[in-house]
């Protein structure tokens, strides 16, 4: 019995001593010679898992970064689309009116010019007409009417006094000449030529300042400063037509074109005002109808 005892104790120092020398297995069960070895098997692990932690770090601010710059996107395709509305609106309302044109007055017929009366029938004298013989009187001259306490005498003829100048015709105007200028300038606005049509606009009110379609003239330049973006210009020549030309048909859409002016400015109450004097002033206009449908829209949008 305690023979088999020894030899089973034998046995079992044997095989410790044989475990002992072998290598030590990892959790993977890749063998690790010695104790250095698997300090930096450790080491080398914390390494990677340091790392691993400021790659996620990393990850996390750029996902920040990322909804920060979609929330400006978000931001930056509102705007776009409100000034994309805004142009719509624009153009929508230009194209109508440029449609709602009145026909154009075709140009009458030639001009009689009368011409100042001539000195020679203005003095009878200057035309040839002999002393003694009537005058546009009836009545005869005496050239030989005797000078009173001079026995024989005969008095002297005094000259006639020279006919004042008459004033010169004011310039007459060609109704053909004057038509065709407007149209060659509203030609140019409808076809988007606005810079072109600014020129022309100016140069028509230059030559015509008052008369037929002066105070078109003046609206229509207003309304391609307003596409170019010339407030300050717009607003100028839509006062034109208001104050120049009060009983224009062009004073209503004047007035409702100052009102889109100070929307566009957010000057909301400004416009807002001369909204309603729109549809105070001209409740059957078309621009009393715009004006309404401006309103309406102001309150959506909580101006």
């Amino acid at each position: 019995m305690a023979a088999g005892l020894a030899v089973s104790a034998a046995a079992h120092a044997e095989r410790y001593s044989q475990n002992y020398d072998q290598p030590y297995e990892d959790q993977a069960g890749y063998g690790v010679a010695t104790l250095e070895e698997r300090v930096a098997r450790l080491e080398k692990r914390q390494s990677s898992n340091a790392g691993l932690l400021e790659m996620s770090n990393l990850i996390e601010s750029l996902q920040a970064e990322v909804l920060k710059l979609r929330g400006q996107v978000e931001d930056l395709r509102h705007a776009l689309e409100k000034v994309r509305r805004q142009q719509k609106d624009m153009y929508g309302e230009l194209d109508k009116r440029l449609e709602k044109a009145e026909a154009l007055p075709t140009a009458p017929g030639p001009t009689t010019v009368l011409t100042a009366p001539s000195a020679t029938t203005a003095d009878p004298n200057a035309a040839g007409v002999p002393p003694g013989a009537p005058n546009g009187t009836g009545e005869i001259p005496s050239a030989t009417a005797p000078v009173p306490g001079v026995p024989g005498a005969v008095p002297a003829k005094p000259e006639a006094a020279p006919a004042p100048a008459a004033p010169p015709p004011p310039p007459v105007v060609d109704p053909a000449i004057r038509q065709a200028a407007y149209t060659k300038a509203l030609n140019t606005l409808k076809e988007g030529k606005y810079s072109e049509a600014i020129g022309q606009f100016k140069e028509f009110v230059a030559t015509y300042p008052s008369g037929e379609m002066t105070d078109n003239a003046f609206y229509w330049l207003g309304e391609a400063n307003y596409v170019n973006r010339d407030f300050t210009a717009a607003t100028d020549n839509f006062e034109r037509v208001i104050k120049g030309f009060p009983q224009s048909p062009k004073v209503p859409d004047a007035l409702f074109k100052r009102a889109i002016i100070e929307y566009d400015n957010a000057r909301y109450p400004a416009a807002r005002d001369i909204l309603n004097d729109v549809i105070k002033r001209y409740p059957d206009s078309s621009a009393a109808r715009l004006a309404e449908k401006r309103l309406e829209r102001m309150k959506q949008e909580k101006h």
